[in-house]
C-alpha cells in the first residue's frame, strides 16, 4: 500500500471518528457518501486501523461458491440486496444452494437468490456493536466497494456456525489497494442513449411476440441491441403500458387488502433478491414506500422513480405480466410479478389488481 492511500485510511478513520461521535446513527453507506468513499473502503480501513468502537473486520477468501454452500449452517438469517433506490429484506434459511462460472443459485420457500460474484471483489465478515448487542454479518462488494449482497446474522442464528466461517474463509494477506485508488473512485453512471432504426424496432417487436418464456427477454434486448428502458418506451401501446408512480404504491396496498400473493424481484450488478408470498404491512414514511412485514421488508424510494410500467410477456403458459419501475437514468428498480411457477398460467387476482391500478385516478 502506497504512502498517498496510508495517510487517505489516517484520514478516512479520523473523520469517521468525528461522525460516530456527532451522528451516531448514520448508517454505514451515509457515513460512506459524508467522507466521499465507499462502503468497501470504510470496512477495509476498519480492517486495517483496527480502532478501538468501531466494526471489527475480517476480510474473505474469494471462494464465494464455497462459503455460500455451507450458509445453511447459520439457520435463521436476514439477506439484503440493493440499488441506489431500493432495499430489499428477506429473513429466513439457505436451502438449495448451487454454483457454477459467473454464478451462485440459492433456492428455498424463504431466500431466493441470483448471485453473480464474477464483479465481487471483496468479502468480509464484520461485527459491529450496536448499543447493547453486536451485529454480525457477511458483506460482499465490487472492485470500488460499492455493496453487492450482505448477511446479517438473527437473534435465531448459530453464532458457532459464523464463527467457524469466518475462520475458515479468511483471508490472511488482502489487497485493499483498488478501494483507495484514485482511478476506480465511483463516478456517476450515465447510460448512452443509442438510436434505434424503426427496422429494428419492428423486428423487435415481432421478436417479442413470438416469446415463449419470460427467461429470453434479456437474450431479445442482446440480439436488437436495445436497453431495458427502450424496450419499454418502443412496446409502449403494444406490449407495456406507461402508468403513473403512485401505481406501485396502489398496487401493494391492494395486494395487501386482497392478500394478493405477489413476487418482488431487485438487484444490482452482483445480486438479484427476490420475495414471493403476500405483503400485508405497507407504511409510507416520507418519500420512503415501506413493506415491513416480519420476513420480509421493502423500502423503496418514490422521489427516484421516474417511470412505471405494466409489461406483457408472452409464454407457453400464456401472458405473464409484470410492473417495472425506472429511475431517471433508466436502470431498472424493482420489478414485481404475480406468484407464479414456471408451467402454471398467471394468477387472475393478479392481472385484476394490475388493471385495476392501471386505470385513471
Amino acid at each position: 500500500m502506497s504512502i498517498a492511500e496510508s495517510l487517505e485510511i489516517e484520514n478516512i478513520v479520523k473523520d469517521w471518528k468525528q461522525i460516530k461521535e456527532t451522528q451516531p446513527r448514520l448508517r454505514m453507506r451515509e457515513i460512506a457518501s459524508k467522507l466521499k468513499t465507499s462502503e468497501g473502503g470504510l470496512l477495509a480501513a476498519s480492517e486495517i486501523s483496527k480502532t478501538e468502537g468501531f466494526p471489527q473486520v475480517s476480510s474473505l477468501q474469494a471462494n464465494w461458491g464455497e462459503l455460500f454452500a455451507k450458509f445453511g449452517e447459520l439457520g435463521h438469517v436476514m439477506v439484503l440486496t440493493r440499488n441506489e433506490a431500493c432495499v430489499h429484506e428477506r429473513k429466513g434459511i439457505f436451502e438449495k444452494v448451487s454454483s457454477g462460472p459467473g454464478h451462485i443459485l440459492v433456492v428455498g420457500a424463504d431466500i431466493d437468490l441470483r448471485l453473480f460474484p464474477g464483479v465481487w471483489k471483496f468479502g468480509f465478515a464484520v461485527e459491529e456493536p450496536k448499543q447493547d448487542s453486536t451485529q454480525r454479518s457477511f458483506q460482499f462488494f465490487s472492485e470500488n466497494g460499492e455493496a453487492m449482497f450482505k448477511l446479517f446474522l438473527t437473534d435465531r442464528s448459530n453464532i458457532s456456525a459464523w464463527e467457524k466461517l469466518r475462520s475458515e474463509f479468511k483471508n490472511g494477506s488482502p489487497d485493499f489497494s483498488p478501494l483507495f485508488s484514485s482511478e476506480n473512485k465511483k463516478e456517476t453512471a450515465t447510460s448512452e442513449k443509442k438510436e434505434i432504426s424503426s427496422e429494428t424496432k419492428e423486428e423487435f417487436l415481432n421478436d417479442w411476440g413470438k416469446l415463449e418464456d419470460t427467461h429470453e427477454f434479456f437474450p431479445l434486448l442482446k440480439k436488437h441491441g436495445v436497453s431495458r428502458i427502450q424496450s419499454m418506451e418502443i412496446a409502449n401501446g403494444k406490449f407495456t403500458k406507461f402508468v403513473e408512480p403512485k401505481a406501485v404504491l396502489r398496487m401493494l396496498e391492494m395486494a395487501s387488502l386482497d392478500r394478493t400473493p405477489i413476487m418482488v424481484f431487485v438487484g444490482n450488478p452482483g445480486s438479484i433478491q427476490i420475495h414471493t408470498g403476500e405483503v400485508t404491512n405497507i407504511k409510507v414514511l416520507e418519500y420512503w414506500w415501506n413493506v415491513l412485514d416480519p420476513e420480509f421488508n421493502l423500502h423503496l424510494r418514490s422521489d427516484l422513480i421516474s417511470k412505471v410500467f405494466i409489461v406483457d410477456k408472452p409464454s407457453k403458459d400464456g401472458a405473464i405480466h409484470s410492473m417495472e419501475v425506472y429511475d431517471a437514468e433508466g436502470e431498472l428498480i424493482v420489478q414485481f410479478f404475480g406468484k407464479r411457477k414456471p408451467g402454471q398460467p398467471e394468477r387472475t387476482d393478479w392481472i385484476g389488481l394490475l388493471n385495476k391500478v392501471s386505470e385513471p385516478v
